[in-house]
C-alpha cells in the first residue's frame, strides 16, 4: 500500500507515520460522512491539506486507504476485545466489553479518541485488499465469540454461540447510527439501559408469546423472475454481499440470467437503485408490524411476531432485507430521507414495546433502545448465514429473536 519500492525498503520515519495516522483518522470520517463510495482520495487529501499527489506517497490508490482504514478499526476494536477476554465469566466479559464501547464512543464524541470507519462497507473490497482484511476481521469475530461464551459451550453449541457472537457484534454496529441522538451526558444510562435489554431481554418473566412464530399469509414466496420485485431482491443480495459497487447493472441482470434492457424497463436508473431497495425495506417492516398488531393482543408478543416474520423471512427465497450500512451509498440528504423513515418504524417497535410494560407481557426497559436494538436484529439477519452456516427458517427465530426477548444467555 506504500507509494514505491524504496519506502518499503526502509522504516518509515516518525513524521511518515504521524502524517500517515492522520490520513486514516481524516479518511475514517470521510467514509462514515459519504460512504466508501462516495468519499475520494481527493477528499481525504483535502482534509488533511495535502494535494491529491502528495497524498499518493501514503496511499497509492483510493483502495489502498479504505483497506488500511478497516485494518486499522479492526485492530482498535479488537484491542478492546482482548481486554474484555481475559476476566470473569461470559456475562461478566460481555458487560465489561459493552462498558469499553460506549466509553469509546463517548470519548470519540468528546475527541478523546479518533474516529475509525464503520464496517458497514467492509464488503465493497475485492481481490487482495478482500483477501488482506476479511481474515483479520474474521479473526475478530472469533475474538468475540471467545468473549460470549466459554470454550466448552463454543465446541459444544458452536450454533447458538455463533448466532450470540453476531447478536453483540450486530447491536454495536447499529447503534453508530442512533447513539448521535443522546447527548454524550447520557452515555452512561443508555450503556445501563442496553446492557439491560441484552443480557435480561424484553419479554416479562414467564411470558412465552414471543415463542410463536406468526407467518405471513404467502409465506415468503420468491418472486416472478422477470418483475420489479425480482431485481429489487437480487440488487439487495448483491449490495449486501459486495457493496454498493459490486451490484452493477450487468451482475444483477446476470443473477436473475435476463438482459440490462429488462433491468431498465423495471428501474429507471442504477442511482435510483439503493433508495428503491430500501423502500421496499420500508414496506416489508411496515407489513409485518401490521400483520403482528393484528395476530397478537399484548406488545411484546406483537414485537415478537414481527421480528419473527422478518427475520424467518430473509432466510427463504424471498431474500434479505438490505443491511442499513447501504445509507452509506447514499447522499447526505438522501440519507437523512431514509433515516427518517427508518425511525417511524423503530418507534412503532418502541410503542409495542411500552404498551407490553402496559399490559405485563414486556420487563421495565427503555422502550427507545429496545426499538433501536430489536432493529439492529432485524437488520443483522440477512448476514446470519454468513456466521451460522446451518441456520434455517425454523431455526432462526430460536437462535436469533428469542434471546432478545429471553436475554442473551436463555
Amino acid at each position: 500500500m506504500q507509494a514505491s519500492l524504496s519506502e518499503r525498503e526502509k522504516a518509515p520515519s516518525a513524521k511518515f507515520v504521524q502524517k500517515r495516522e492522520q490520513i486514516l483518522e481524516r479518511a475514517a470520517e470521510q467514509f462514515n460522512l459519504l460512504g466508501v463510495r462516495g468519499a475520494t482520495l481527493a477528499d481525504v487529501a483535502a482534509s488533511v491539506e495535502l494535494n491529491l499527489t502528495s497524498i499518493r506517497h501514503y496511499f497509492v490508490k483510493k483502495e489502498d486507504l479504505v483497506a488500511a482504514a478497516f485494518l486499522r478499526s479492526i485492530e482498535v476494536h479488537s484491542a478492546r476485545v482482548a481486554k474484555s477476554r481475559k476476566i470473569g465469566p461470559p456475562e461478566v466479559r460481555v458487560r465489561d466489553l459493552v462498558r469499553r464501547y460506549f466509553d469509546f464512543r463517548r470519548r470519540i464524541r468528546t475527541g478523546e479518541a479518533q474516529e475509525v470507519i464503520i464496517f458497514g462497507d467492509l464488503r465493497s473490497l475485492t481481490g487482495p485488499h478482500a483477501d488482506l482484511v476479511w481474515p483479520k476481521y474474521a479473526n475478530l469475530f472469533r475474538s468475540v465469540r471467545e468473549v460470549v461464551a466459554d470454550p466448552e459451550e463454543i465446541e459444544d453449541d458452536r450454533q447458538r454461540v455463533n448466532a450470540r457472537a453476531h447478536t453483540l457484534i450486530s447491536q454495536f454496529m447499529r447503534s453508530v447510527f442512533w447513539l448521535p441522538d443522546y447527548e454524550v451526558d447520557d452515555f452512561e444510562r443508555v450503556e445501563a439501559r442496553f446492557i439491560d435489554i441484552l443480557i435480561n431481554g424484553l419479554a416479562a418473566p414467564g411470558a412465552e408469546g414471543h415463542s410463536r412464530v406468526l407467518h405471513l399469509p404467502e409465506d415468503y414466496p420468491a418472486p416472478a423472475k422477470v418483475s420489479r420485485e425480482s431485481f429489487l431482491l437480487a440488487a439487495t443480495e448483491l449490495i449486501n454481499e459486495q457493496g454498493y459497487r459490486g451490484a452493477s447493472v450487468e451482475r444483477i441482470a446476470a443473477r436473475l440470467n435476463v438482459t440490462k434492457g429488462s433491468f431498465y424497463h423495471h428501474i429507471e436508473a442504477k442511482e435510483d437503485l439503493v433508495v428503491a431497495c430500501f423502500k421496499r425495506n420500508f414496506a416489508l417492516l411496515q407489513d409485518a408490524q401490521r400483520h403482528a398488531i393484528a395476530a397478537e393482543r399484548l406488545g411484546a408478543d406483537q414485537a415478537a411476531a414481527a421480528a419473527s416474520v422478518l427475520v424467518r423471512r430473509q432466510q427463504t427465497p424471498a431474500g434479505p432485507l438490505l443491511r442499513h450500512s447501504a445509507l452509506m451509498s447514499v447522499d447526505p440528504a438522501t440519507r437523512r430521507d431514509m433515516l427518517g423513515q427508518m425511525g417511524r418504524i423503530v418507534t412503532r417497535f418502541s410503542g409495542m414495546i411500552s404498551d407490553g410494560m402496559v399490559d405485563g407481557s414486556a420487563r421495565a426497559c427503555d422502550a427507545r433502545v429496545a426499538g433501536e436494538m430489536l432493529m439492529a436484529m432485524i437488520n443483522s439477519a440477512s448476514e446470519l448465514r454468513n456466521w451460522v452456516s446451518d441456520v434455517t427458517p425454523d431455526n432462526s427465530v430460536e437462535l436469533y429473536v428469542r434471546p432478545l426477548f429471553k436475554g442473551l444467555f436463555a
